[in-house]
């Protein structure tokens, strides 16, 4: 069983197919659709990024990703 802290190389995205940091959406992105959100999530939950990591990289509040969080 891997530690808890060690941290992933991929995750299982929303359409069910493997998703690493490079599958991402780019930093910068304009529009935020429902499909990308999740893809944040899901990376957030299963240890790929880190909350400090995904509001650096996207320009986000810790309040926002929370927010995307709740919804997802």
């Amino acid at each position: 069983m891997k530690p808890k802290n060690e941290p992933v190389s991929y995750v299982i995205g929303p359409q069910g197919t493997i998703l690493t940091k490079a599958d991402l959406p780019p930093a910068g992105v304009g529009r935020w659709t429902a499909r990308r959100k999740a893809e944040i999530v899901i990376a957030l939950r299963g240890g790929l990024l880190s909350l400090e990591e995904a509001s650096e990289r996207y320009s986000l509040t810790v309040e926002e990703l929370a927010a995307w969080q709740r919804l997802i």
